[in-house]
């Protein structure tokens, strides 16, 4: 019996733990900050979509996807903070934690 805990509790300390998955919606004006998001994280994708986040105005957006273990939350608030100055907006768009909200 002994023998069953001890292999099954070797294989929970050996496996990988999964990666996150945050989402931003840039607005196109700050589309400058994804190589720096590239910089800091390398397993990203960006891609251009539209969306009506904003005053339910249609406009143009990178969403950039972030694959990680965690994400810097003091980088991050630096680069959302960045985000809204250059796109002159109040709030950004994120999905993190299948949750979508914005800050």
């Amino acid at each position: 019996m002994n023998e069953t805990n001890d292999s099954s509790s070797a294989e929970t300390s050996s496996t990988v733990p999964f990666p996150t998955l945050t989402i931003l919606y840039l607005p196109e004006e700050a589309s400058d900050v994804i190589e720096e998001v590239g910089q800091k994280y390398c397993n990203i994708t960006a891609e251009d979509c539209s969306g009506y986040f904003h005053d339910g105005v249609k406009r143009n957006y990178k969403k950039i996807t972030i694959w990680s273990q965690g994400i810097d939350s003091l980088w991050f608030n630096a680069i959302i903070a960045r985000i809204k100055d250059e796109a002159k907006v109040d709030q950004i768009p994120i999905v993190s934690g299948g949750i979508m909200y914005s800050v």
